[in-house]
């Protein structure tokens, strides 16, 4: 295995601004005044006697990542990276004939960082990406999303890490350690989730948690984009329900294994009349499998018009939200703790709306669980005939995908992907 590492932020407490000078070349990098991370040196000696190959990637200036990858990591590395463009990653790569024959198989490869653009760079580079959280930021910089947490999620990160231990973990079992529902379509069992939102109220919470990513162009292999668009097909088979439903089971029973909390109610955002296919939630509901009463909790009104997949905006799709979908009256909220299934989480109204309408009856925990969201688009390949961006593309009858040069910017080429 080849793990390209960011440094500062990853591997060194180096992200504050008052490293700059040194990031930059413009200062001596003194290697007492570096702050590693307690067990960074020793996950890197561990992952080299374990046969990995670790590179160093960081955009910083060659006279910092030069010194601080020989003197206190004695490793590989790449600097000026120029993060999330993946050129000068595939020069470092291609360059080496060991790296080259190994890049042939992307699986062999996993890129670690603390920001949004190492997980774009992996995304570029079609690698598994782990997103770390090893500090507090002291301020927020816009150009990689530091301080913002939502941005490293959006990105769609392949796992998520909060210390060496979960890192070294992942790379020993990567395919167990995908999120819920990818592990499940591995034929494998995980109950991992993206952590979305969490909410803390004085007598409760509200949490966002999504099992799958439904990614948009350049991603690693396990991206479920394709078996999102299945949810949708009339055709869609019992083996893909079941994996499905096993994907959410293993989630679920985990939830359930948290002894410090239990739950009243396991629901589901239930399908108006007009949905295809008819039934297309509820028929993956009752195959989850809990010790959970299961319940159906919200119904469609039956003058509902249109579709909340044709507003705009998050404000249009929470006002259509609450203009149609309503909590029943026939049971008792108060206090009561209520986990949600919903297919997919993308401008997050369904589920702000949702929680709110629970919580103005007396809910006090409530735990929204999206089977897949939506990550943010990246689009990285060039038409060969004319040189426009191309675009991933999904055929919604059996996942096959496609990159295809948009008609109105290009040249209308389509290549399937194999």
């Amino acid at each position: 295995m080849v793990l390209l590492v960011d440094l500062d932020g990853t591997l060194t407490n180096t992200a504050h601004p008052q490293f700059k000078k040194m990031k930059d070349g413009l200062e001596d990098t003194i290697i007492s005044l570096i702050p590693v991370f307690p067990g960074a040196i020793d996950f890197i000696n561990h992952q080299k006697n374990l046969g990995n190959q670790i590179i160093i990637a960081s955009d910083s200036h060659p006279k910092y990542v030069n010194k601080i990858a020989t003197e206190i990591f004695n490793t590989d590395f790449i600097f000026l990276a120029d993060k999330p463009n993946p050129e000068r990653t595939l020069e470092y790569i291609n360059t080496d004939e060991n790296l080259k024959n190994l890049f042939i198989d992307r699986d062999n490869f996993i890129l670690i960082g603390d920001s949004f653009l190492d997980i774009e760079l992996g995304r570029r580079l079609n690698i598994r990406t782990i997103f770390t959280e090893f500090y507090v930021a002291s301020e927020i910089e816009e150009r990689d999303g530091i301080g913002q947490g939502w941005k490293p999620l959006k990105m769609g990160p392949t796992y998520y890490a909060k210390s060496y231990n979960d890192i070294s973990t992942i790379v020993a079992n990567p395919l167990e350690n995908l999120l819920a529902i990818e592990s499940a379509f591995q034929d494998k069992n995980s109950n991992k989730a993206v952590p979305f939102k969490f909410v803390k109220y004085q007598n409760g919470f509200t949490a966002f948690r999504c099992l799958a990513r439904q990614e948009d162009g350049e991603c690693d292999s396990y991206g479920r984009a394709d078996k999102y668009y299945q949810i949708d097909n009339p055709n869609r088979s019992s083996d893909f329900l079941k994996t499905l439903a096993t994907g959410i089971n293993n989630y679920i029973n985990a939830v359930e294994n948290q002894k410090q909390f239990s739950w009243d109610y396991l629901t589901y955002v239930s399908d108006k009349k007009t949905t295809t296919p008819p039934n297309k939630m509820k028929e993956i509901f009752d195959l989850v499998e809990s010790t959970i009463p299961k319940v159906k909790l919200f119904e469609w009104r039956d003058d509902v018009e249109g579709s909340l997949r044709n507003r705009p905006d998050y404000a249009s799709r929470r006002a259509f939200i609450n203009k149609y979908l309503f909590t029943s009256d026939n049971f008792d909220f108060k206090d009561k703790s209520i986990i949600i299934i919903d297919d997919q989480f993308t401008s997050s109204a369904t589920a702000y709306e949702i929680a709110t309408q629970l919580r103005n009856k007396g809910a006090k925990n409530i735990l929204f669980i999206a089977l897949f969201y939506l990550i943010l688009p990246i689009h990285a390949k060039t038409c060969p005939r004319c040189n426009s961006n191309m675009r991933i593309s999904i055929r919604k009858g059996d996942g096959a995908k496609f990159y295809n040069c948009p008609y109105n910017s290009g040249c209308g080429l389509s290549i399937r992907i194999s």
